[in-house]
């Protein structure tokens, strides 16, 4: 990774038509953070430009990235290193429907003309715009089509980094890509605070920042008000004879421990998913009070889950009836839970109090 950052910053000085330019200032000794949460991020305003440092995910002593910020419209004379991007964007391609989601709640959903792997959104606004000819479909997020970009001819393309993946094609246009590493956050707000980057890119900051301090206010409010009784949950099932859960200091993991469950794996240094075999998690969490599971397009019953692995009809959440599923296919969890975490939390927070009187947005109880 060390490597592709040297690459990435020696195409982005080479292509300086696309990307605005060498520049030849320094940083100034004094800027105003922006990001407080966020562990990938820094985002700093120095009056002229911003400056957005993404952090390495798999190595944090190391830049991914360096983005220079500054306005369409006046154009500093000096400017730092990095890929220098003039906002507002007007146009951008966009990888995610997580993103598309939060530019459009931003009102800046026009900018948003293409989209990869097009099949996955399910947002209104994406489905109009590929039937119109407004939002094109450049294909595979991992192989878009050239001819497509080109037709589309954006300002930014913004991806999400995997480790070892790599640009290529859109390298060779000189096109700037915002990697976008939210996903790969240790903390809901943290991960949130990115809208932050996402509005001054789209020209929102005002609306990006109003945005996010409602979230973290209201994301506070239920995690105080968590019940001090800790109720022990278990989340996912098996699939392909294996059970991944999530990894101890992962962002779903602190948010299973801020709405008030005690997480079977809080001790697990991990950020991302376990690997674990169905008796493994047997093990440690039969005697989980709460099981949360998803599906897709279908409500699954006791019988279904048990027929996912023997040791399923042993888990206490199972014989006490408080086995809870979301179906992502019917709900906007996936859309919707990076940027506005409050949301979900709520769930999690009257699931593990017992207070669920009022309907619950994402989760529906599996009936005995």
């Amino acid at each position: 990774m060390k490597m592709r950052y040297i690459i990435s910053i020696g195409l982005t000085l080479l292509l300086g038509a696309c990307s605005g330019g060498r520049g030849e200032g320094e940083l100034p000794a004094e800027g105003d953070t922006l990001t407080h949460e966020a562990q990938l991020l820094t985002l700093v305003d120095y009056r002229d430009y911003l400056v957005a440092d993404i952090a390495n995910p798999w190595d944090t002593t190391v830049r991914l990235q360096r983005l220079v910020l500054y306005p369409r419209d006046h154009r500093p004379d000096s400017l730092p290193q990095g890929i220098q991007i003039p906002y507002p964007v007007t146009s951008s391609i966009v990888y995610s429907s997580v993103h598309a989601g939060a530019i459009e709640e931003m009102g800046a959903a026009t900018a948003v003309t293409g989209v990869a792997d097009a099949q996955y959104y399910k947002l209104p606004f994406v489905l109009e715009g590929l039937k119109n000819g407004k939002i094109v479909d450049v294909g595979t997020s991992m192989s878009p089509s050239q001819e497509k970009v080109l037709m589309v001819n954006p300002d930014a393309i913004l991806a999400s980094p995997y480790q070892g993946s790599t640009h290529q094609v859109i390298d060779k246009m000189g096109i700037p890509v915002v990697e976008m590493a939210d996903y790969l956050e240790t903390s809901p707000l943290g991960r949130a605070e990115w809208i932050q980057l996402l509005g001054y890119l789209y020209g929102k900051p005002a609306q990006a920042a109003e945005i996010y301090s409602k979230v973290s206010t209201d994301y506070n409010h239920i995690k105080a008000a968590a019940t001090e009784t800790k109720v022990k949950v278990l989340t996912e099932t098996p699939q392909s004879g294996l059970w991944y859960v999530p990894g101890g200091k992962s962002y779903m993991a602190r948010m299973l421990m801020d709405a008030g469950f005690e997480y079977p794996w809080a001790s697990d240094t991990s950020t991302g998913s376990l690997p674990l075999d169905p008796s493994a998690v047997l093990d440690r969490a039969h005697d989980a009070t709460v099981w949360l599971v998803k599906s897709f397009g279908t409500a699954p019953s006791r019988d279904d889950l048990i027929k996912l692995s023997p040791v399923i009809s042993h888990i206490k959440a199972l014989k006490d009836g408080r086995v809870y599923y979301c179906d992502t296919q019917s709900t906007s969890l996936f859309e919707e839970f990076p940027f506005h975490p409050e949301r979900l939390l709520l769930d999690f927070q009257k699931i593990a109090s017992g207070n669920i009187d009022q309907q619950l947005k994402y989760y529906q109880l599996i009936e005995k």
